[in-house]
């Protein structure tokens, strides 16, 4: 009897890696490619809630204003733009919103951002906005809105950003502000505010920059922004703030950029400011009963913006032999009353190219020693005396 058998090769083990590979890769490719068709079109038949629909309605109207066509397609609001998480700061999109359509199970929306920018729109703060409790951002500087900052903007309590600058707000800046206690920018620049800073500012503890140039306002900055440590921008300038310019600024390590400019503050500026190594931005100017020295300049490593207005008209005895090399980027230092001697570090600084120290009160001799790079000095008028260095005749003109 003859016996027969059929013997199959076994597969190679690379092959069977091979095609599990491929089987997992297409099972999971087409596994996330129809789950997201299936949020897509979730989020397609999920709709703003009523009550939102209604207070942007009329928000809108009262503004005169009404939808962007990248946005509220076929009369809902929470569609295109305002979902497909792209296009919120494109100028075509203004106004514009964005929507979360997350929730009761992907079939409802909130509203989370509204931006009405630069588009000369009328009229006050409405209270509908109190409806809009999910918003995070708001952002309608650049208009013609009047009236009051009403008390309830401090009932949206969700709010990281709310910039109203730039527009024609007046009255007292309500103490509610300090509510919006998840806040890290606040622009209130370029209003016509009055009275003075409130002290409830101070709770914005997440606060990283704070926008207050030209709002009206005055007196002394509030004692409980020293709990502000979070600060890395700050622009005050062109404001009545008086007193002095406070100590606890100095422990604001994590300013980057700070600006006094135009204020009636006193003099001197913090010796704490020394603290401040991540500072490349200081801008401060106008300061009353000055007579201190700038010396907490020369631990600020970082600082790349300096401005010479910062001792502007004042009397300040600053120069001293520890200037340090960002001071390059001072060229005018003319009627500002500065007293003491020239140190030798200025006239070396390298990339220093002109220098006008003119109609000052500078006493001593001139530096030995100057760097090539330094064409052009101004020192008339001071009070200097000795013989002129050897440099003087090498071309410069003096």
């Amino acid at each position: 009897m003859k016996m027969s058998f059929n013997v199959k090769r076994a597969s190679h083990p690379l092959h069977l890696v091979s095609t599990t590979f491929f089987f997992f890769f297409f099972f999971f490719f087409f596994f996330f490619f129809f789950l997201s068709l299936f949020h897509g079109s979730t989020a397609q038949n999920a709709t703003l809630d009523p009550s939102e629909a209604a207070a942007l309605n009329s928000i809108f109207q009262q503004w005169e204003t009404q939808s962007a066509a990248l946005w509220n397609i076929s009369g809902e609001p929470c569609t295109g733009s305002a979902i497909s998480g792209t296009g919120f700061e494109d100028g075509a999109n203004n106004p514009a919103i964005t929507c979360d359509c997350t929730y009761n199970n992907s079939t409802t929306c909130h509203i989370t951002q509204l931006r009405v920018y630069a588009l000369n729109r009328r009229g006050g703060i409405p209270e509908e906005l109190t409806a809009l409790t999910y918003l995070t951002f708001l952002k309608i500087d650049q208009n013609y809105f009047t009236g009051p900052l009403p008390s309830f903007i401090g009932n949206l309590s969700k709010l990281q950003l709310l910039s109203l600058a730039h527009n024609a707000l007046s009255g007292t800046i309500p103490m509610e502000l300090g509510n919006l206690k998840e806040l890290t920018m606040l622009s209130l620049s370029s209003n016509n505010f009055s009275g003075t800073l409130p002290t409830e500012l101070g709770n914005l503890v997440n606060l990283r920059e704070l926008y207050i140039n030209s709002l009206g306002v005055g007196g002394e900055i509030p004692s409980t922004f020293a709990n502000l440590k979070n600060m890395q921008v700050m622009r005050a300038s062109d404001c009545p703030f008086s007193g002095k310019i406070p100590d606890f600024i100095g422990n604001w390590t994590k300013l980057t950029s700070l600006r006094f400019q135009g204020n009636s503050f006193e003099g001197p500026i913090p010796s704490s400011f020394s603290k401040l190594t991540s500072l490349s931005s200081l801008r401060i100017s106008d300061l009353f009963n000055v007579s201190s020295s700038l010396d907490f300049i020369k631990d600020l490593k970082n600082l790349t913006d300096f401005s010479e207005e910062c001792i502007d008209h004042r009397k300040y005895s600053i120069l001293h032999k520890g200037i340090p090399e960002f001071a390059k980027i001072v060229k005018d230092l003319s009627f500002n009353n500065l007293t003491g001697g020239i140190p030798n570090a200025l006239f070396e600084l390298g990339s220093l190219a002109n220098l006008f120290l003119g109609n000052n009160s500078l006493s001593g001799t001139l530096p030995t020693q100057k760097s090539e790079q330094l064409e052009n000095i101004d020192l008339s008028y001071n009070e200097l005396s000795g013989s002129f260095p050897s440099w003087v005749a090498s071309g410069l003109k003096l």
